[in-house]
């Protein structure tokens, strides 16, 4: 039953519900609802009026998939930060640490989208800075590979592994018996944005090896940036139901 505690779960996991640690029925609206109607929309506008798709869709700073990645970022960072109220993360150091590094990266990226506000505001970017942005734009993504390449091939790594592999694997093993790997890993219930994700990353890589894929699809990196930060807002969303759900247990530690 739903209500019920979780009884697969280590101690002191076990003592919140199944429906507050796993995505139910009716929170499918969200979960599988919006990845499916955004990659829906995204879809038939690109094949309807690619005219359109690449006017009010696809521009940098204002269009559909760059601004609607801003706000997912932001309000991941956001959700991550005030998950650091709740006393059980206050009590525990590892979970602590955990949720800063999520809301600081999850900040990084928000900024680096809209280059730190210059594409809100449009500010002119210092000529010194300029000469080392391959964009000319107030950013750090443009400057090294160590500010771009580099973080997102951990984003993948986490999303594609930690976030589908595992819970798959899971299926069959049960959850983690540490209990701060337990309460980290994702429900699969989130996945539909992952798997959106990584359709669209293969669509990029065919297009870097061949001259087919342009013809596929216009830039689907930017499609796979938007369903990451989807994703990543998901996870967040899921993490802090189950950081409340323990907090009203009175669960006051969790630990490795």
């Amino acid at each position: 039953m739903a209500g019920s505690s979780v009884q697969s779960l280590p101690r002191p996991l076990d003592a919140v519900t199944a429906s507050a640690w796993w995505p139910v029925r009716s929170d499918a609206w969200w979960c599988a609802g919006i990845p499916f109607a955004i990659i829906a929309g995204v879809l038939i506008i690109h094949a309807v009026s690619l005219e359109f798709y690449q006017a009010y869709v696809l521009p940098e700073g204002y269009g559909f998939l760059e601004l609607t990645q801003f706000f997912l970022a932001a309000s991941a960072s956001v959700l991550c930060f005030q998950a650091l109220g709740y006393q059980v993360v206050k009590d525990s150091r590892l979970l602590w640490l955990a949720l800063v590094f999520f809301g600081l990266a999850a900040f990084y990226i928000a900024g680096e989208e809209h280059s730190w506000g210059q594409h809100f505001f449009n500010w002119n970017t210092p000529a010194y800075w300029a000469e080392i942005n391959r964009q000319q734009e107030t950013n750090l993504h443009n400057l090294s590979p160590w500010f771009n390449q580099r973080p997102k091939l951990l984003f993948d790594a986490a999303m594609f592994g930690g976030g589908l592999l595992v819970p798959i694997v899971q299926l069959w093993t049960g959850p983690f018996r540490r209990p701060l790997l337990a309460l980290l890993t994702p429900s699969l219930a989130i996945a539909p944005a992952a798997a959106i994700a990584i359709t669209f990353k293969l669509v990029d890589d065919l297009g870097k090896s061949s001259f087919t894929s342009e013809a596929l699809f216009t830039r689907p990196s930017e499609v796979v940036e938007t369903f990451q930060y989807l994703y990543m807002l998901f996870y967040v969303v899921m993490l802090r139901r189950r950081l409340a759900a323990l907090d009203e247990a009175g669960v006051r530690k969790v630990s490795l």
